[in-house]
């Protein structure tokens, strides 16, 4: 099941981050317009599909090339590390990732008669459901070790009780995009190639995604992903072993420490 109130809310409260930040931004210089450019284009092809019994796909040849273009975390995310400069940004990436998942997770042919089938859609639509996923996966992670960097440059007039509620229900917004993701690896119906890519953007993104989390979360978040490891492929499951590694040796600092 998606929540979406409570993902929605990771960019609704990015505002009261948006301070005092000093950190140097490693997000590339043209990730945003590569990413509204992006947007925009999935945004006029989604309304193409409007009253239609289905939407785009990433196997079709016309269609896949726009979506493809809003899950290139290469040119739109870079690499970490990323500061405290960057979160507006990755809460950004995050928002309009998430709405594309919604799109396909909450589907309905018929709209406002027939409630959507999430079960039925994340079979249907696994390919472009991964595809989010995997982006979310290391927005989350980076957004996570921005929270804790931009907690790092807070002087203590700036460390006020608003802001730390604002960075904890951010936290746990994030948290429910990764253990979503988590929950997917558990479809007996996800194929092998998108299980693949989800464990494999678990293990890239490990240290980002433990940076923030509370001991409790990372340890109920390595369980989870264990439990499902002896189904998956060798490949995959060296994947959430590794991440499991990185996550466990991962030092708790600074906002890891804020329960």
């Amino acid at each position: 099941m998606i929540r979406i109130r409570s993902i929605a809310r990771v960019a609704a409260l990015g505002g009261l981050c948006l301070l005092a930040t000093v950190a140097r931004a490693e997000v590339p210089a043209n990730g945003k317009a590569y990413m509204d450019a992006a947007y925009a284009s999935v945004e006029s092809l989604f309304k193409i599909y409007d009253g239609k019994p289905s939407l785009p796909r990433l196997s079709d040849p016309v269609d896949g090339k726009v979506l493809a273009d809003i899950w290139n975390a290469p040119a739109i995310l870079g690499k970490p590390p990323y500061g405290a400069d960057d979160l507006p940004t990755l809460l950004d990436f995050v928002k309009k990732q998430t709405s594309i998942l919604q799109a396909y997770a909450l589907f309905s042919p018929q709209p406002g008669r027939k409630a959507p089938d999430q079960a039925a859609n994340a079979v249907e639509f696994q390919d472009e459901l991964t595809r989010t996923r995997v982006f979310l996966l290391q927005a989350a992670g980076g957004v996570l070790s921005a929270i804790n960097d931009f907690a790092v440059r807070l002087k203590d007039q700036d460390k006020t009780d608003e802001r730390a509620r604002g960075l904890r229900e951010m936290r746990l917004g994030l948290q429910e995009i990764v253990v979503g993701s988590a929950l997917a690896l558990r479809s007996p119906e996800l194929r092998d190639a998108n299980r693949q890519l989800i464990a494999k953007a678990f293990a890239d993104n490990a240290a980002g995604i433990a940076s923030s989390l509370a001991p409790p979360d990372r340890n109920a978040l390595v369980s989870a992903l264990q439990a499902v490891r002896p189904s998956l492929k060798p490949e995959a499951q060296k994947a959430i072993s590794d991440f499991a590694a990185t996550v466990t040796a991962a030092p708790c600092e600074v906002f890891c420490l804020v329960n």
